[in-house]
């Protein structure tokens, strides 16, 4: 692969990324005004109990897949750049960190959504299904988590 497509390869890869992280901010956006637009509670730990009951779906695992594809064009970006590019001004390094941080944000947001499942009523059917998913969706955010400082040191 010549050095000119190896530059082109990293472009599209971090345009792709930075999409994904656009489309993930999107949906985190939206959720968070629809958290944001509940004045009245009918859950039994009331308003904020269901606020951050909907703004924790942002953790779950099926809502997290959404930022998989940013951190795989990161790591593939910075392994097919190699020594033509120069990552320290590049939008390839901040993506890599904005990937990183996002994923380090889910952590914090899932961890506030299993502490509230436990504010719960005791008689609520859905607990366990709940916690699974904030928790897949914490262990999918360390795993990008770990390629992104891979990726951040190879550069």
């Amino acid at each position: 692969m010549t050095d000119h497509e190896r530059l082109r390869w990293v472009r599209a890869l971090t345009t792709a990324g930075w999409l994904f992280v656009i489309a993930y901010l999107a949906f985190v956006t939206a959720t968070f005004r629809r958290a944001t637009a509940i004045t009245s509670g009918s859950f039994d730990d009331g308003v904020w109990g269901q606020r951050i009951e909907i703004f924790s779906f942002v953790s779950t695992h099926q809502n997290v897949i959404m930022l998989a594809p940013a951190a795989a064009a990161c790591v593939a970006a910075t392994m097919v750049a190699g020594d033509v590019v120069d990552r320290t001004e590049s939008f390839l390094t901040q993506l890599v960190r904005i990937v990183a941080g996002l994923s380090y944000v889910v952590i914090g947001v899932a961890a506030i959504g299993i502490v509230g499942i436990f504010f719960r009523s005791p008689d609520s059917i859905g607990d366990l299904g709940d916690l699974l998913a904030r928790v897949g969706g914490a262990v999918m955010a360390i795993a990008m988590i770990r390629v992104c400082l891979e990726a951040e040191r190879s550069a």
